[in-house]
């Protein structure tokens, strides 16, 4: 009876303590998916920080897909009025830039290295940027970011700068 006493007890507190790991566990993907440690701070905290950030990213996601919309729409309202399909959009997000250009392949002015040129000369660094060509067209995404985060860069002129590169070419 003794033995079976003891067993007893032991039960509850393997299930416990598999718990406790498989909570930890979870707190450390939810951690790495924020790009935070959770043990340095305390849980209630940890949690609501992870609670601000993932609304954050849905609002983000919320507002990348409104702006796919309006562009998706611009370009098929473009192509039915056959008019030429140039587009240069510049964007700030979350401190940082995106550009989308579409512009003819006929376009010579209007060069990836000078489009990139344009941007850096506004103050901000290339992170990224894709260029695909479909026929006539070259579709290029381009993300970057400040120089110095506390100068930033000017939206404005790098939008007025490739205005004139795709359009007075």
């Amino acid at each position: 009876m003794t033995g079976s006493s003891s067993s007893v007890p032991r039960q509850p507190a393997a299930s416990e303590r598999q718990r406790r790991d498989r909570m930890k566990h979870l707190y450390s993907t939810l951690a790495s998916f924020l790009h935070q440690p959770y043990e340095r701070m305390p849980l209630p905290e940890f949690l609501d920080r992870a609670t601000n950030a993932l609304t954050q990213r849905k609002e983000r996601v919320e507002r990348l897909k409104a702006r796919k919309e309006e562009l998706e729409n611009e370009l098929r309202c473009a192509s039915n009025n056959g008019q030429s399909l140039q587009l240069v959009r510049v964007t700030e997000i979350d401190s940082k830039l995106e550009v989308n250009l579409i512009i003819s392949a006929n376009n010579k002015k209007a060069k990836a290295f000078r489009v990139l040129s344009v941007i850096e000369q506004g103050g901000a660094e290339i992170t990224n940027s894709s260029f695909c060509t479909v026929g006539q067209l070259i579709f290029c995404t381009i993300h970057a970011q400040a120089f110095q985060a506390r100068v930033g860069f000017d939206v404005a002129l790098i939008e007025s700068r490739l205005l004139e590169l795709v359009y007075l070419s």
